[in-house]
Parts: C-alpha cells; sequence; structure tokens
C-alpha cells in the first residue's frame, strides 16, 4: 500500500490483522507529526528588480523632488535598508552576485558577461542561481523583464515572459546627447519625452505580464521576478511623467566642478567614461542639459514607482496577499551630475547605494542603517522561506536585522568590486576604497555625505584605513570567461589585455 507517496508493504497473512493495523497506523503518526515542508506551505515570493534606481527615492531621501509613493508605501510596511550596496557598480556583475550569492572576486565575474560561459559554469552559476535553487525545492519559477544578464532567463526560470523590448523604443533621432566618436564602448544615453503612451514601454507589459500570474491559481507556492528596465538610459517615458517637475523648478544635485582633484590618478582613470556626459557639457548654457537629464531621470523614477505599485495592488486583490515575501532593490545606483558623469560604473557612493525593501508574512516594520549588499538577498529568502541553507553562499540571512537592531553583531563594511583588484568597502560611517596599485580613498559620511573630502592621507585615518584595509579580499581570482572584451576607457582597454581578457 502507499500513505503519502511512501511504499508500506502489506503484512504476510501469518501476521494479525491488529499488527497490520497498528503499523498502519503508527506510519501515519509518524509521517503527520513530522514537519514535512511542501512547497505550497512555503511564503510565495515576489522579486521586484529595478535597473539604475539610485537613492532618489521618498524614504531614502536621495532627492526632495523625488514622487515614489508605491515603493515608499512598501517600505513602510516592511523593512527599509538605507545602506544597502551593490557588489558590482554594472550591471551584469552585481546580477551575477546577488542571483548565484558569489562575490565577484570568488566568480571573476567583475565585468559585463557575454555568451555562453556563464552558463556552462555549473560551480558558480548553471543550476545555482536563486530561482533555480527555488526550482529544486518545488517551487514554480516565474519571470519576466530584465532579471538575468549574459545568462538566458529562459535557463534561469522554468516560465519566462519575456523582456518585452529590453530598453524600449526610441526616437529616430536623438533629443540631447550624441554619443561622441572615441574607440570605447557605451550604452546610449539621452533624455526627453518618448513614446506617446506607457503600453508601449517594457515595463508597463512587464507588468501586466505579472499581473495576469497573480491573478492565476497556483497549485504550489510560486516564485515571481519582476524587472524593470526605467531609470535605466536612455531616460525615455511618456510625456505625461515629466509634468510633475516642471523645468524652471528642477533641483539640481550638489556638484562641485573640482571634485576629482583629491582622487588618486588611477581612481580618475578607472572612472574615466568618454562615451558619458560630463559634468562641463550639462552645465553649458545655464546648466540646460543638467536641468533636463535631471528632470527625465525623475519622470523616469516616477514612472517605475507607478509600475511596481501596479504589480504591488495586483497581490494585495489576489489570494496570496498573505503569504507572499515582497523584495524590491535595484542592481545599482546611477550618478545625475555628480562626481563628472552621468552613469554608474563607479566605486563611489551615487553607484553603489541601492534601494532595498523587505516585506510580507513575519516581517514587521523597521528601518536598518547597518552595511548589507545584494549578495544578501538570497540566504534571507531561503530563510523567510524556510529553504535548506546554501553553503556555497556567501552573504548572510538578513533576518537578524528585522528589528532594527543596532546591538545585533553585523559585519564592520559591506564590499563592492569594481574590476579586479579595486574595491570599495562602505562601513556605517566611511566609505573606503582601494586601488590596484595600493592607492586609497577615504570620505568619513557623518561629516562629508557627498563624499568631496578625500581623507585617505591625513595622519588621523591611518587606524580607520587598517582597520577597513584588513577587510579587503585576501584573494581576487582571474577574469571569468564570459568577460567581454568591450573596454570602457584607456585604463581598461590596457587592463583587460593584462588579464588575458581577449
Amino acid at each position: 500500500m502507499r500513505v503519502f507517496g511512501l511504499t508500506i508493504s502489506s503484512p504476510q497473512k501469518s501476521t494479525s490483522s491488529t499488527l497490520s493495523r497498528l503499523l498502519l497506523a503508527s506510519c501515519l503518526f509518524l509521517l503527520l507529526a513530522t514537519p514535512v515542508a511542501f512547497a505550497a506551505d512555503r511564503p510565495n515570493v515576489l522579486l521586484i528588480a529595478i535597473d539604475d534606481l539610485n537613492d532618489w527615492v521618498g524614504c531614502l531621501q536621495g532627492h526632495p523632488q523625488a514622487i515614489t509613493p508605491n515603493i515608499d508605501a512598501l517600505a513602510a510596511r516592511g523593512v527599509l535598508f538605507t545602506n544597502a550596496h551593490c557588489q558590482g557598480p554594472i550591471c551584469g556583475p552585481s546580477r551575477a552576485s546577488l542571483l548565484s550569492g558569489r562575490y565577484p572576486h570568488f566568480s571573476g565575474l567583475y565585468q559585463q558577461p557575454k555568451g555562453k560561459p556563464m552558463e556552462a559554469d555549473r560551480l558558480n552559476f548553471r543550476g545555482q542561481l536563486l530561482p533555480e535553487y527555488f526550482a529544486r525545492h518545488d517551487y514554480q519559477t516565474l519571470g519576466c523583464g530584465k532579471i538575468t544578464h549574459g545568462y538566458s532567463p529562459e535557463i534561469a526560470f522554468q516560465e519566462f515572459g519575456g523582456t518585452f523590448g529590453g530598453s524600449g523604443p526610441k526616437p529616430t533621432k536623438r533629443f540631447h546627447y550624441h554619443l561622441p566618436d572615441v574607440p570605447f564602448t557605451g550604452t546610449q544615453t539621452d533624455w526627453g519625452a518618448f513614446p506617446d503612451v506607457d503600453e508601449k514601454m517594457p515595463d508597463h507589459q512587464a507588468a501586466d505580464w505579472a499581473i495576469d500570474q497573480l491573478q492565476r491559481r497556483h497549485d504550489r507556492s510560486f516564485f515571481l521576478a519582476v524587472g524593470f528596465v526605467r531609470p535605466h538610459v536612455p531616460f525615455y517615458v511618456p510625456a505625461k511623467w515629466f509634468e510633475a517637475f516642471p523645468l524652471e523648478s528642477v533641483v539640481l544635485p550638489d556638484v562641485r566642478v573640482d571634485d576629482l582633484i583629491d582622487v588618486p590618478e588611477i581612481g580618475r582613470q578607472i572612472h574615466e567614461m568618454p562615451k558619458y556626459p560630463t559634468l562641463a557639457f550639462l552645465q553649458a548654457n545655464d546648466n540646460k542639459q543638467f536641468r533636463l537629464s535631471v528632470q527625465a531621470y525623475l519622470a523616469c523614477t516616477k514612472f517605475v514607482d507607478h509600475q511596481v505599485g501596479r504589480v504591488l495592488a495586483a497581490l494585495r486583490d489576489s489570494e496570496f496577499a498573505d503569504s507572499t515575501v515582497i523584495v524590491l532593490f535595484s542592481d545599482h545606483g546611477h550618478h545625475v551630475g555628480e562626481k563628472d558623469r552621468i552613469c554608474k560604473h563607479s566605486l563611489w557612493e551615487e553607484s553603489t547605494r541601492v534601494p532595498l525593501i523587505l516585506a510580507g508574512p513575519q516581517i514587521p516594520k523597521a528601518v536598518s542603517n547597518q552595511p548589507v549588499g545584494l549578495i544578501d538577498i538570497y540566504p534571507t529568502l531561503l530563510d523567510l522561506c524556510d529553504l535548506p541553507a546554501r553553503r556555497a553562499n556567501q552573504g548572510t540571512s538578513l533576518t537578524p536585522l528585522f528589528g532594527g537592531a543596532s546591538g545585533t553583531q553585523w559585519r564592520q563594511a559591506v564590499l563592492t568590486t569594481y574590476a579586479k583588484e579595486n574595491h570599495a568597502l562602505r562601513s556605517k560611517q566611511y566609505r573606503y576604497i582601494r586601488y590596484q596599485d595600493g592607492s586609497e580613498e577615504l570620505y568619513d559620511h557623518h561629516t562629508d555625505p557627498n563624499e568631496w573630502n578625500n581623507l585617505a592621507q591625513q595622519e588621523s585615518s591611518a587606524s580607520i584605513i587598517k582597520r577597513l584595509r584588513a577587510l579587503l579580499p585576501a584573494q581576487n581570482a582571474p577574469y571569468h570567461p564570459a568577460t567581454q572584451t568591450g573596454a570602457v576607457n584607456q585604463w581598461f582597454a590596457n587592463h583587460l589585455k593584462d588579464n588575458g581578457v581577449r
């Protein structure tokens, strides 16, 4: 006979019927008393990934004009991490790290990946990604939009709804910024009102697909990932999203034209971005392009917040409202004029700091300013969903911080890496950067939140630097075979060649 899927041999004819009944009753008792974790009994997961969203959201107070009511409402009912940072300040390495649970200096995936080498790597990626782990534990895994980067989403998820056109429709002619003719790579950067309606935007279509999934019946717990592209460049959204930000009243970020004067030479070389707008371009003609770009970024942020709200409203109205863990994050931040740039690609605060919010069953309302990373999402979700811990995870479950406990034993600083052997550490008070040649930067966020004053050469900083330097990785893996050869500047062209990237 079979009981709960297990085969129990029938007793021999010579065995009494009483013994048979006792045996069956004992088996049933043991099975019912044992806490078997069926997927249907575990929480669902709604993972919301946003591309290039910095701290310009209301709950993080990064810009006084940010309008993000849906993200703010989610933060108000869950745990908001105000000191969260990516592990790689560009899309591919960041997503590879958070989805695999491995740091870039361990996997070697420091730069944008290409081709199929990620999918061939069974140590770090193939079969190891967050949704794949959930699938192995009987979850239904669903995804749409931009989640993976360099790894086929059709492999990562059991059902993938599509990317719906990636960055979205573009006008036949750029509005404001034309990429200069230089021998380096770069993403199309521009800003303006386009297209005419939301329905043409990939993010709107991704929200539609996610809403449809939330309105369906599911016979087991699900892991649903929704990836939104905006505010990734180009900063294009329909005109209605610009209306809340009249150009003449746009507040510009605090910037300094001499901001990089105390940055080490290697720091300036690594962070040089020839394909992207400079502060001089933005500030010309009485800050004309500066105002237009800030307005467009704010409009894109308001737009993506609306799409987040649509998905959250669908969850609220569904049968899964009280049984779903929600994680919202951005894969990295973005400079909008600060540090002489409009892009990410840096080890400074604007590139590494990200929104990170968790809400749902058993998650209290709290705010934590401890240094946390996107790499902590993987072990946290396993913890919340009662799945077996994964020894390969290099992050730490965030659940001890859910009470906002300042006294909780926690890491001193969180790590971000940009190219091999170039690292930033962010503690509650300091940002420490150490480059490949040993050059350093140190910023005190209690007195210098804009990171304008490099304290690394001051004698009073020696003990702080010594303590933070001890937290740097002892080893740095060689570049992963998936690494793209395209270089964003001359330093990277030389660096990649010297490290055998062809």
